[in-house]
């Protein structure tokens, strides 16, 4: 369980969105088996309905980089049933200076995540023909 450290020294748990910063990066580091773990702790925080869309997509890129292909298949059709759910690359319009450039670097990871998706299921359709 991931904690966040508060400026009391009291730990606080991150929420589904805080961890799916964490499983972005697990992703980008290749980290696959990390990245799931985290997503199956969002999926237990019962998270909003846009962040679980993300996980479930994000989940089934894991599992197919780890060509585990069946529960892939099974996170892209809980995904496609969530697509109405998605953000538009994570763009929402904040007024506080620390939480905008928060967002900026969560739309940045999400056009990341984006790109890697896109190479992934190109690589899967190209290995399938």
């Amino acid at each position: 369980m991931y904690k966040l450290m508060e400026k009391e020294g009291k730990e606080e748990e991150k929420t589904a969105e805080d961890l799916v910063i964490i499983g972005e990066e697990y992703l980008a580091e290749k980290k696959y088996e990390e990245a799931i773990e985290v997503y199956k702790e969002i999926v237990g925080k019962e998270p909003i309905l846009p962040t679980l869309a993300k996980v479930c997509n994000d989940c089934g890129v894991a599992y197919a980089s780890l060509e585990q292909y069946e529960m892939a298949i099974g996170f892209f059709n809980a995904a496609l049933n969530l697509r109405e759910y998605l953000m538009d690359e994570g763009i929402s319009a904040c007024y506080d200076e620390e939480k905008a450039e928060e967002y900026f670097k969560r739309a940045e990871m999400t056009q990341q995540a984006h790109k890697r998706r896109d190479e992934e299921a190109q690589r899967i359709f190209s290995s399938e023909r």
